[in-house]
């Protein structure tokens, strides 16, 4: 009954013992945010909170039913995010290794030696095994075996510190992987834009060139009948190349999109060719967007997410190097058996043997090292802190940035759309004054040349909006929410089904 309630006493006080954790606990660090972006431009974008749907689903804002089903995909194919979420499901694992070093550990070793010795066995098993020997009755030991046991008691929260830290490790990396996925849809958004925008840019460099077919068959009609000179024809022709050079261009550009797209969807560029063969319009950008206010983006955008909790997993190590300082308490146990030659006889016997007790080790005069690691992850941890409070900073000035580059770009849509107006007005004058004979052919070639310029950039200007407006989104940081959930991980077995499992050739 004594030796009952000693051993009952001894756990009771190993687990009040297991419930100092040294080391600071990690909360939320407070920084300060504006209230509201500086350059909202209220006919444009408003201070609301941005909605729910709206946020999840931007690029579906687009209504673009070919966009929706090319981000699908990506983010179900794109190896950029595969290759982030290995990550994440490894370190997720690692928490699993931290678990299994708090945990007692199992053993066994076993040997068989000869030679001149009283105890041959001597560095051959597990010392927990080896302190229970006994030489007594053996002219030498030559063989012994059995299981060992070790258990390094969490008295100081060394491992519950550690692993707080491969957890927030893991959650930065996970939020490492939703910055991809931010990233990815982004880009094959505009991709997307890129090419349908290029599609447009060739038809109207394909209905200049025909156009301009038609003033060389004009001149050289109204030449041969002698109404003109030889000077309108070589300019007529002179613009008919001109332009049919601008042809090869934009079709090698958007092959080149294409491949960009391709490598984000994981395939090869032949199989989207056909796909997106048949042009299509670009997509139509709502009239008011809602930026929300600037601290929504500490709760929403990934890197300012992964940078709290790389500050969080930096604060635990702290802890996990402070317990450094303390003593270690280890419990170990052995039992096995044992056999030899007993003194003036051939034969080997075998007698059980065991021995169980705890150790412990307590660093008295390391001349400052220990303290100094301290300092080290104390350092790294404000290292960490002033990362975060710069995120914060550039991903406030990144969507103020955007929010600009979003209304100049307007702006210029809106007066390209002017000039476009009045250069087909000018088309149209400068070809009947030249049927009148008031003006010469150069004119109309100048101001279809102009017509042209403007339709180019005003289609330039088309995709630009869009890719502002993809550009805000993304600064933003919304959209990974629907992709969140994380696969289960695998069946960590203990080693010796491991090993039998292994053999047999089961690598999955």
């Amino acid at each position: 009954m004594v030796t009952k309630r000693r051993v009952l006493i001894a756990f009771g006080v190993a687990a009040v013992l297991s419930g100092c954790t040294v080391g600071p606990d990690y909360y939320a660090s407070e920084v300060s945010v504006p209230v509201s972006y500086e350059s909202a431009w209220k006919a444009v974008v408003t201070q609301e909170s941005v909605a729910q749907p709206e946020i999840l689903r931007w690029w579906r804002t687009l209504h673009d039913k070919e966009l929706n089903r090319l981000v699908e995909r990506a983010v179900e194919c794109n190896p950029d995010i595969e290759i982030a979420l290995t990550r994440v499901q490894a370190l997720r694992t690692q928490e699993i290794v931290v678990v299994g070093h708090a945990l007692p550990q199992v053993g066994g070793s076993a040997t068989y030696a000869a030679g001149t010795g009283t105890d041959l066995t001597k560095g051959r098993v597990a010392q927990s095994i080896r302190a229970g020997d006994s030489t007594a009755g053996y002219q030498n030991i030559t063989r012994m075996a059995g299981f060992d046991m070790g258990w390094e008691l969490d008295i100081f929260g060394k491992y519950r510190r550690l692993l707080e830290a491969v957890r927030d490790d893991a959650q930065a990396t996970f939020e490492l992987r939703n910055a991809v996925i931010i990233t990815v849809i982004a880009d094959v958004a505009r991709s997307y834009v890129e090419i349908r925008s290029l599609q447009l840019r060739l038809q109207l460099a394909q209905k200049a060139v025909e156009a301009a077919q038609k003033n060389v068959d004009f001149t050289q009609t109204r030449f041969e009948r002698g109404l003109t000179n030889e000077l309108d024809v070589t300019l007529a022709k002179r613009e008919l190349a001109t332009v049919q050079a601008v042809l090869p261009q934009l079709k090698a550009a958007i092959a080149a999109s294409e491949s960009r797209l391709s490598l984000l969807l994981g395939i090869y560029s032949a199989d989207i060719v056909k796909e997106l063969r048949a042009p299509a319009s670009l997509p139509h950008v709502p009239s008011r967007l809602r930026a929300g206010a600037p601290a929504e983006l500490l709760r929403r955008r990934p890197d300012i997410r992964q940078a709290e909790r790389a500050l969080a997993a930096a604060t635990a190590r702290i802890g996990v190097a402070t317990a450094d300082l303390f003593p270690s308490v280890v419990f170990t146990a052995g039992f096995g058996a044992e056999g030899g030659n007993t003194t003036g006889k051939t034969p080997t016997i075998a007698n059980p043997i065991w021995s169980a007790g705890p150790g412990g080790y307590w660093p008295l005069l390391d001349f400052g090292r220990l303290d100094a690691l301290i300092n080290i992850q104390e350092l790294r941890a404000h290292e960490l802190f002033v990362t975060y409070k710069k995120t914060i900073l550039i991903a406030v000035e990144e969507v103020d940035e955007a929010i600009k580059l979003y209304r100049a770009e307007q702006q210029r849509l809106r007066e390209l759309s002017v000039a476009l107006e009045q250069s087909k007005r000018a088309v149209v004058l400068a070809t009947e004054r030249y049927e009148r004979g008031l003006t010469d052919f150069l004119n109309v070639l100048d101001a279809e040349r102009q017509e042209f310029t403007i339709e180019d950039q005003n289609a330039v200007a088309q995709e630009a909006v869009i890719v502002q407006y993809i550009a805000l989104y993304k600064a933003l940081g919304g959209g990974w929410e629907l992709f969140d959930e994380l696969p289960p991980l695998k069946e960590a077995q203990p080693a010796l089904l491991a090993a039998a499992r292994r053999l047999t050739n089961d690598w999955r």
